[in-house]
């Protein structure tokens, strides 16, 4: 039996198919209460997980492309970020106001953090000069 069917006359859809989906979940030996607790999560949240997974099975559970916040400092910006950082490493602060200034962009010092931390080969962001060598 399809977990979502056409509703009965009089019966309303949403009901409906909130009731069948309160039975699959009854049928595996869980309610939508006992979920909520295990997961932690709203009944909104179970009912879209329940959605997802009758609609596209497995591969509606995954995240999907676009979730999360959009990046404020990206790829692109990275050649101007490498050369302020490299004019001035000890004083993120100065580097970020310049930053702030020329990408027209608003973020803080901790986010200009992240992204040099994210960044792979991070030890090619380097002060210019002689490599720390001393005469």
């Amino acid at each position: 039996m399809p977990l979502v069917r056409k509703a009965a006359d009089g019966e309303r859809n949403d009901d409906h198919v909130e009731n069948k989906r309160q039975h699959a979940v009854s049928h595996q030996g869980q309610d939508m209460a006992a979920l909520k607790t295990i997961f932690n999560v709203s009944h909104a949240t179970i009912s879209n997980w329940l959605t997802a997974w009758e609609t596209k099975c497995i591969v509606g559970l995954r995240n999907q492309a676009g979730q999360g916040r959009k990046a404020i400092l990206v790829s692109t910006d990275f050649a101007l970020i490498k050369a302020k950082v490299q004019l001035n490493p000890q004083h993120l602060k100065l580097v970020r106001t310049e930053l702030k200034a020329e990408l027209a962009k608003e973020f803080s010092e901790k986010t200009l953090k992240r992204f040099l931390k994210s960044l792979p080969g991070r030890r090619a962001v380097r002060p210019l000069g002689d490599g720390g060598a001393s005469a």
